[in-house]
C-alpha cells in the first residue's frame, strides 16, 4: 500500500474519532482499488454509511468487504447493527453473534458501550448493542438454547400464537421488562412468563399473563420465544417512548390479610417506610450500591414515623444497629418471596431503598419510592435526572460524589422533614 492511500486511511481514522463519518467516508473511498487491503477499507466506508443511519449503503459496502475476507469480526458486528436498522432482526443477530464469537472480547466491549449509550438516553444504538449480554457473559442464569424461534418484535408472527418470555439477568431486570407483556398480548399473543421462582406468584397477577413458570419448571408447548431484557429492542422503545404506566404488578390478593393483621391499623401522622439498604453481595457492583445500615442512623433515629425491613437477608455488621433501633420492624424472615414483599409494600406509604429488586417492585407497584444511588448509577437510571421515566411515582437521591451517602442521607431527612410539616391525605 502506497504512502498516499496510508495517510488517507490516517485521516479517515482521525475523523471517525472526531464523530466526522461523512468526511471519512468520503476519504475512504478514495483509497478503495488501489489500498492493498480493501477489505479492511471497504468495512471503514460501511463502518461510516452505519453511523451516519445510511443502513442500504453500510449493508452494500459490508457485504462486499466479508465476501473479500470474512475473517474481520468487526465488518460481521456492524453488519448486524446495520440490520437492526433495518428491522431485520433475526439476520442481525445471526451476524452479532458471529462477529462476538469470533472474537469474545468484543463482545465485552460491545456490551459496555452499549450500556454507556443506554445511560446517556441513546436507546437506538444502545438496545441493539444490549444484546452482546447474550454473548459476553453467563449473566446470573446459564446460556441457554431453545427449540423454537426467537420473536424480534414483528406483531403478525405473534398474532394467535404462544410466545414464551424468559428471564437471563436478575429479579429486578425481570420486574422492569415484564411491563411489556400487555403490550405483547394487545398483538394477539398467547404469553407465558418464565423466571426466578421468587417472582411467579406476581406474574401469575397480571391479567395479560396466560402462564407463569419458574425456572427448570416442565413448560407446555409454545411457538415463539423471546428474552424479557430483549423487548425494548423488539417495541424499538425510545427515551420519549419508554411504556411508563404503572401499577403494571399486584400484590397478590390472598397474601394481604396476614399482613394487614401482622402490622395492625395505620399509625395517626406518622409514614409507614419500607426500608432496604443492601442487596445481594454477590452482585459485582454490590459495593457501590449497597451501604451499611449505619449509615441510615440519622434516618431511623430522626424521624417519628414507622420503619420496616422489607429486604430479606440482613448482614452480620447490621445486626447491631438493628438492636440499637428497636422501633424498627424486622420483616426480613417472613417474606418468603415477592408476592410477600409485594403484599407488605402495598400497605406502606413510601419505601426507601437502595438500587435492589425491591426498589423495581416498588416502583411497578405504583408506590412512592425514593431510590438511593451511587455517582456512578446502572445505565437505566441515566444520568443527571432525579426522575425516571421507567417508574413515575420515583424520585433519585444520587450521590455527589463516590461513596457520599452521608449527603445522601441528609436530603431524605430534609425530604422527610417536609413530609412531617405537610398535612397527611387519605
Amino acid at each position: 500500500m502506497g504512502s498516499y492511500c496510508e495517510h488517507l486511511i490516517d485521516l479517515a481514522a482521525a475523523a471517525a474519532a472526531g464523530g466526522r463519518f461523512a468526511a471519512g467516508e468520503a476519504l475512504l473511498r478514495l483509497a478503495v482499488g488501489r489500498s492493498g487491503r480493501d477489505a479492511f477499507v471497504l468495512y471503514g466506508i460501511g463502518h461510516m454509511a452505519w453511523q451516519q443511519g445510511d443502513y442500504l449503503s453500510a449493508l452494500a459496502w459490508l457485504d462486499r468487504s466479508i465476501a473479500m475476507d470474512a475473517s474481520n469480526p468487526k465488518a460481521h458486528i456492524d453488519r448486524g447493527f446495520t440490520l437492526f436498522g433495518l428491522r431485520r432482526d433475526r439476520d442481525a443477530l445471526a451476524s452479532l453473534e458471529r462477529g462476538l464469537e469470533m472474537d469474545p472480547d468484543l463482545a465485552l466491549a460491545v456490551l459496555t458501550e452499549g450500556i454507556d449509550q443506554l445511560r446517556a438516553g441513546d436507546f437506538r444504538r444502545g438496545w441493539w448493542k444490549f444484546e452482546a449480554r447474550l454473548i459476553a457473559s453467563p449473566g446470573i442464569l446459564p446460556r441457554r438454547v431453545f427449540a423454537r424461534p426467537r420473536w424480534f418484535g414483528d406483531p403478525a408472527e405473534v398474532a394467535g400464537r404462544t410466545l414464551l418470555l424468559h428471564s437471563e439477568q436478575g429479579h429486578g431486570d425481570a420486574i422492569q421488562f415484564v411491563r411489556y407483556v400487555p403490550m405483547v398480548a394487545a398483538m394477539g399473543a398467547r404469553v407465558l412468563v418464565e423466571g426466578h421462582k421468587g417472582l411467579v406468584p406476581l406474574y401469575r397477577g397480571m391479567p395479560a399473563v396466560a402462564g407463569a413458570f419458574a425456572l427448570n419448571d416442565a413448560l407446555p408447548p409454545y411457538d415463539l420465544h423471546c428474552p424479557i431484557l430483549s423487548l425494548p429492542l423488539a417495541f424499538r422503545t425510545e427515551l420519549a417512548g419508554i411504556p411508563g404506566t404503572v401499577p403494571y404488578l399486584a400484590a397478590p390478593a390472598d397474601r394481604v390479610p396476614f399482613w394487614q393483621r401482622l402490622l395492625g391499623p395505620p399509625p395517626r401522622e406518622r409514614l409507614r417506610i419500607g426500608i432496604a439498604w443492601s442487596g445481594n453481595p454477590a452482585y459485582p457492583a454490590d459495593r457501590d450500591r449497597s451501604m451499611p445500615l449505619a449509615l441510615q442512623e440519622p434516618l431511623l433515629a430522626g424521624t417519628n414515623h414507622a420503619f420496616h425491613i422489607v429486604q430479606t437477608e440482613i448482614r452480620e455488621a447490621d445486626r447491631p444497629v438493628l438492636m440499637r433501633q428497636g422501633h424498627v420492624r424486622d420483616h426480613s424472615e417472613r417474606l418468603a418471596d415477592f408476592g410477600d414483599t409485594a403484599a407488605l409494600l402495598s400497605l406502606l406509604d413510601l419505601l426507601i431503598t437502595v438500587d435492589t429488586s425491591v426498589a423495581h417492585l416498588g416502583g411497578a407497584l405504583g408506590m412512592p419510592v425514593w431510590l438511593l444511588l451511587p455517582a456512578h448509577a446502572d445505565w437505566r437510571w441515566l444520568t443527571g435526572r432525579d426522575d425516571t421515566p421507567w417508574y413515575p411515582t420515583m424520585r433519585l437521591f444520587r450521590q455527589n460524589a463516590a461513596g457520599a451517602w452521608g449527603e445522601v442521607v441528609d436530603r431524605v431527612l430534609d425530604e422527610l422533614a417536609r413530609c412531617d410539616a405537610a398535612p397527611r391525605s387519605g
